[in-house]
C-alpha cells in the first residue's frame, strides 16, 4: 500500500514538473511571438521596377501609406530651363530625399535622386557619387551622354545594349570644376550640345561622377 502510495505520489511529481514546464514553455513561445523584428528600409535601386518599395503605380496616397504621411511633402519638380511641374518630395532634408514628378492624374511617372551621401544604390554600386568608371562598369559596355555646361549636359542618352538599356533607367553626370582643368582640345570633345561615349579617353582624364539618378515610367 504505502509502496503503491509513493509510486501514485511520484506520478504525480512529474506531472506537475512537466506541466509546469510546459508553461513555461508556452510563455517563452508566446513572448517571442509578441517580439516583432522592425525591418530596416529598402533604398535600394531596382533599374526598370523602382526604388525601395516604390513604384510608378503610385499617387500621392499611396505613398503615403508606404512611407507615412511625415515622409510625403509637397514640392514643384524642376524640369529644366526654368521650367517646373507639380511633384513631391520624399524623405525631405535627408540625404535619401526623393524627387518625384507626377502626371496629370496624380501618379508618379518619375522619381529623382540627387542628393550626396545617400544610401539608395543598385546592387551594381550605382549611386550619386559614382564614376563614370563605375556606372560603365555596372552597365557592362561603354555608353553614350551629352556634353557638359548646358541644361542637359551630361544626361546618358544611350546605354548601348548594356544592362540598364530599355529600363527607363536615366542617369546624369557631372564633373568636378574645383578638379584638373579642361585643355581646349577636350573641352571640344566633352563640353556642349554634342554625344560623348564614356570610355573616351578624354572622358577619363576628369573626375566626373553621377549626380543624378532617375527612374521613368
Amino acid at each position: 500500500m504505502r509502496y503503491t502510495l509513493s509510486l501514485l505520489l511520484l506520478n504525480l511529481f512529474f506531472i506537475a514538473c512537466t506541466t509546469s514546464t510546459n508553461k513555461d514553455d508556452a510563455t517563452e513561445d508566446t513572448g517571442n511571438q509578441v517580439t516583432e523584428t522592425v525591418a530596416a528600409p529598402d533604398f535600394s535601386i531596382k533599374p526598370g521596377v523602382g526604388i525601395g518599395v516604390l513604384n510608378g503605380e503610385m499617387d500621392r496616397a499611396s505613398l503615403e501609406e508606404a512611407l507615412g504621411k511625415d515622409q510625403v511633402t509637397e514640392r514643384d519638380f524642376y524640369l529644366g530651363e526654368g521650367e517646373s511641374a507639380p511633384g513631391l518630395a520624399l524623405y525631405t532634408d535627408s540625404p535619401e530625399e526623393v524627387e518625384v514628378l507626377l502626371d496629370n492624374d496624380g501618379f508618379v511617372i518619375l522619381y529623382r535622386l540627387a542628393q550626396k551621401d545617400s544610401k539608395w544604390a543598385t546592387t551594381g554600386g550605382v549611386k550619386v557619387g559614382a564614376t563614370i568608371q563605375e556606372l560603365q562598369a555596372a552597365n557592362g559596355q561603354a555608353f553614350k551622354f551629352t556634353g557638359f555646361d548646358w541644361d542637359y549636359g551630361g544626361t546618358v542618352t544611350n546605354w548601348n545594349g548594356g544592362t540598364f538599356d530599355g529600363k527607363d533607367f536615366l542617369v546624369v553626370l557631372g564633373y568636378n570644376y574645383d578638379g584638373p582643368q579642361m585643355s581646349e582640345e577636350d573641352i571640344s570633345v566633352l563640353v556642349g550640345d554634342q554625344d560623348v561615349m564614356s570610355d573616351h579617353p578624354a572622358a577619363e582624364k576628369y573626375e566626373i561622377a553621377v549626380v543624378e539618378i532617375m527612374q521613368r515610367y
